[in-house]
């Protein structure tokens, strides 16, 4: 060996240490994470989930607040996060116009039940300054036909899937979030809210007996059941016990990475999530969706595996 070529040899042997030794120091690269609006379910169980398999898996999440589900889509395919709290709904209906090829899901997480709220009492229509006119009430989806129905984020999505599949001719309103929305039923600029999400949803902590749950029976809830499943609402302070409805359900998504320096930190965060499952359940504090995720559940959607370079598919 010449002395040129030795001194190559070296150079290139201590480049190779020296950068090993710097992302060593760095510590693990950032993992940016889609989540939904502060304070809400997404928001809530990538803290628990950052708490945990952060120094568990050595992994550095970084959470990305979102709209909804559509906006945290758009990210995957735009390359800009490479996880996302998402509904399978709207993974579903945009299926329909466009190529989602790229989207898998690293995990099923828990079913996102329905929120239909309305104001307790009754709606009066006609007569004059309040006299003679007809009261109606809302206490189903069936009762909500040509009315207004207020939404946002991946809800958005949701109400239109239930308006076309349960054949409920409602109206759609979008809205920035709960407050928003809220506000205008205050005021009858609608007459319903839809929210999704896992149950108990934060923001429902602060309404009274003046608003009330709106049930999904039969025949609306079988017109839906190819997309979503039955579900039942408790929310005591609400003063209702038991109130039946729908549900779709809850994935972290991911970009179907080729690399198994991009997929190895991907695979990694799901099995430290399946390992801690028990504890993101029995801990007191974290959000009480983590009891309603199944370890061995398969995603409805097609799942992220790296397998000889390959990634495999799940159910549909």
């Amino acid at each position: 060996m010449t002395t040129r070529t030795a001194l190559r040899a070296w150079t290139l042997a201590t480049t190779a240490a020296l950068t090993t030794t710097l992302a060593a120091a760095q510590g693990p690269a950032p993992i940016p994470v889609s989540t939904g609006l502060p304070q809400g379910t997404y928001a809530s169980m990538f803290k628990d989930l950052s708490e945990i398999c952060g120094a568990a898996a050595g992994l550095a999440l970084v959470e990305k607040p979102a709209s909804g589900s559509d906006e945290s889509i758009d990210r995957l395919l735009r390359n800009e996060v490479s996880a996302a709290f998402v509904q399978t709904d709207v993974l579903h209906a945009r299926r329909t116009t466009e190529d989602l090829g790229g989207v898998k899901a690293l995990v099923a997480l828990h079913p996102e039940p329905v929120h239909l709220l309305a104001l307790t009492a009754p709606l009066v229509e006609g007569g004059v300054f309040g006299l003679g006119g007809r009261e109606v009430p809302f206490n189903t989806l069936g009762d909500l036909g040509k009315r207004r129905v207020g939404a946002w984020g991946g809800a958005l999505v949701t109400a239109r899937l239930v308006q076309l599949q349960a054949e409920v001719d409602f109206r759609v309103t979008e809205f920035n979030g709960p407050e928003d929305a809220m506000q205008a039923l205050r005021a009858r600029r609608i007459d319903a809210v839809l929210a999704v999400g896992g149950a108990p949803l934060a923001w429902m902590r602060g309404l009274d007996r003046s608003v009330k749950l709106l049930s999904v029976p039969e025949p609306w809830a079988g017109k839906l059941r190819h997309v979503y499943r039955p579900a039942t609402l408790r929310y005591s302070h609400l003063g209702t016990q038991s109130v039946a409805t729908v549900a779709t359900e809850a994935v972290l998504a991911v970009r179907d990475v080729r690399s198994v320096a991009a997929a190895a930190p991907l695979l990694r965060l799901r099995t430290c999530l399946q390992q801690e499952l028990d504890q993101l359940r029995d801990t007191v504090g974290r959000h009480s969706a983590w009891a309603q995720v199944d370890a061995t559940a398969m995603p409805h959607w097609p799942v992220f595996e790296r397998v000889s370079g390959r990634a495999t598919t799940a159910k549909n």
